[in-house]
């Protein structure tokens, strides 16, 4: 049937055929073999499928197996908010492929510069004192002509220009797995230890909580929102790590039953598979973090390294904080995601049920330490139950375990960073290689004490 329409088809090339074209016989004698030759790659391809063995789809693993990643690119340009027609702030691609506000920029404030940018034509969006840090930042966005640093430095003094950077964008570090139903999922099944039960303050920089699921009946939640123009904040994300550190059901249980959580809330919708935070809103969460007096905050965010974020981070892990962040979920070979890649910040990494390093999971030298983020259950939209995969869902079993830490610390007034960090230590359990390597870190923390212990 293919050659017979081979065939035809070469009549047909012959009959369209000009004079000229007849007196070129290379060419049409070129033009015949190739239909020729489509024609038995075909037959060829044909006869394999014909020879192939037959299989069962029984014999397929799950669907949610076989989907590694969803489609998760975003266009070049995306409007921030409801307003699609003239919204007051875009999310653009910058260098690396990383995201930004357009055009907008912090700087460490000082008068001079302030002038100076105005002069240029920049719009100075905000000049604002942050109590909690410390520190004044200026944010600002200029004309297309002046949106790159070579540009910028130009005009800025030169202490200026090293505290300058963009209003980069971060995303939320969760793959979201199929969803299941809470139903069929038994308690003997999920039932977990917890971390401690001593009533602790922790902190988290994340989407939205919905309150109203089931999850958080009787929980403690201090939720503040740091979106601009009265964004909503999605609650997926949010919701999802929260429930791994609060949330209780009789399928699910809490790492810290008895905790206050304080939810900062950054991220607005980008699309159905991504959440974006500016970094002035993060900016705007440490702060309040720090006026709340919370010294373990949960960031399972990641995105490009930062001057201004370096310098808020450094500040607030000065003034006592410590900062657990997500190690990313770009794949072993990746570079090191903001803020985890920053020195003093620990760094989590995700492993499954069997101790087995997460497929996405970022490697490095920067990786503190690991654990369980894979199919982690927790709290899904409409009062269900689901499971989730990331780094995001590794980053609160440390930060539990680190809050732990610090309220034992300071019930026996030993308390100060470095016994902080060994106790921490004490409690990984050294996986891979002996000693500390790029997968698990230190080691994984796990659940300690089983529902009732102390």
């Amino acid at each position: 049937m293919i050659l017979r329409n081979v065939t035809l088809a070469s009549l047909l090339v012959f009959s369209q055929m000009t004079l000229a074209q007849i007196v070129n016989t290379d060419a049409l004698v070129k033009q015949v073999d190739q239909l020729q030759d489509t024609a038995m790659g075909l037959q060829n391809h044909r006869s394999q499928r014909i020879n192939a063995r037959p299989f069962s789809l029984s014999t397929l693993p799950p669907i949610a197996e076989l989907v590694t990643e969803p489609i998760i690119k975003l266009p070049k340009s995306l409007p921030i908010g409801p307003d699609l027609i003239n919204p007051l702030l875009m999310d653009v691609e910058v260098e690396e492929g990383f995201r930004a506000v357009k055009n907008q920029w912090i700087v460490m404030a000082d008068q001079h510069s302030k002038q100076v940018l105005i002069g240029l034509g920049a719009k100075i969006e905000s000049s604002q004192s942050y109590a909690g840090l410390g520190l004044t930042l200026l944010r600002f966005t200029v004309p297309d002509v002046l949106n790159t640093k070579p540009a910028l430095a130009k005009h800025l003094s030169h202490n200026t220009f090293k505290t300058l950077d963009r209003n980069h964008i971060y995303q939320a570090q969760t793959r979201k797995n199929l969803p299941i139903d809470s139903r069929i999922i038994t308690k003997t099944a999920t039932h977990q230890g917890i971390m401690c039960d001593t009533p602790v303050r922790i902190g988290m920089i994340d989407s939205a909580i919905d309150t109203k699921h089931r999850a958080f009946s009787t929980a403690k939640i201090y939720a503040k929102s740091f979106l601009a123009n009265n964004l909503r904040s999605p609650s997926l994300h949010g919701s999802a790590v929260a429930s791994v550190l609060i949330g209780n059901t009789d399928e699910l249980t809490a790492l810290l039953p008895q905790a206050e959580l304080y939810s900062a809330e950054v991220f607005y919708r980008q699309s159905d598979f991504s959440q974006g935070a500016t970094l002035s809103a993060i900016i705007d969460a440490l702060n309040w973090m720090l006026e709340q007096k919370i010294a373990v905050i949960n960031m399972s965010l990641a995105g490009p390294d930062n001057r201004i974020l370096e310098h808020v981070i450094n500040t607030a892990i000065h003034k006592g904080a410590f900062i657990v962040a997500a190690a990313g979920n770009e794949g072993p070979a990746a570079a090191a995601v903001y803020p985890a890649g920053y020195e003093n910040v620990i760094a989590v990494s995700a492993f499954d049920k069997n101790r087995q390093p997460y497929r996405w999971s970022n490697r490095g030298d920067y990786i503190d330490y690991s654990a369980l983020g894979v199919n982690v259950l927790s709290a899904q939209p409409q009062q269900s139950l689901g499971k989730e995969s990331g780094t995001s869902m590794a980053a609160p079993v440390v930060s539990a375990a680190l809050a732990c830490v610090l309220a034992k610390q300071t019930m026996h007034q030993k308390l100060n960073r470095v016994s902080v960090l060994i106790s921490l230590l004490e409690q990984a359990v050294d996986l891979g290689p002996k000693g500390r390597d790029p997968i698990f870190g230190a080691g994984a923390i796990q659940r300690l004490y089983s529902v009732g212990s102390n």
